[in-house]
């Protein structure tokens, strides 16, 4: 069972983000981190979107949380909205070490927009009504 090491923990920290205590060596994503980013951390977010963790001391994110876990000596970064999933927008990242996948969530909320925006993409779809859905779906046919 792989322990995420604490100086990624601390990176991610570092740039703002929650983390979760880490799941029990049960669960499916064992030893796995939920990580969100809080409506007052700058970075990637989708306008409107607005999810929380916890009970009493509730946080507010602003995008996607996402997963990172270790599995049979690789580490996954898994952001997936739709169940059953994968959907528009979700993904499964896999790599070779632990600060990769940091690196990887560190792009997701603070670099490069282009998987933030196609999870903005699905959201809107998503919630679009379904009469709006199925009039354009006879449109384009």
């Amino acid at each position: 069972m792989t322990i995420i090491p604490e100086k990624c923990i601390a990176r991610l920290r570092s740039r703002g983000l929650f983390i979760a205590d880490p799941m029990p060596p049960t669960h499916v994503f064992a030893n796995g981190v939920l990580i969100g980013k809080p409506v007052a951390v700058p970075g990637n977010t989708i306008p409107e979107y607005r999810t929380g963790f916890g009970l009493s001391d509730r946080i507010e994110f602003d995008a996607p949380p996402v997963w990172l876990f270790a599995r049979d000596d690789k580490w996954f970064v898994l952001a997936e909205d739709h169940c059953p999933g994968p959907g528009p927008g979700d993904f499964l990242d896999t790599w070779d070490t632990a600060e990769e996948a940091v690196q990887d969530i560190l792009d997701f909320y603070f670099g490069d927009q282009k998987r933030m925006l196609a999870k903005s993409t699905a959201r809107a779809q998503r919630l679009q009504p379904s009469q709006d859905r199925d009039n354009s779906k006879r449109a384009s046919t």
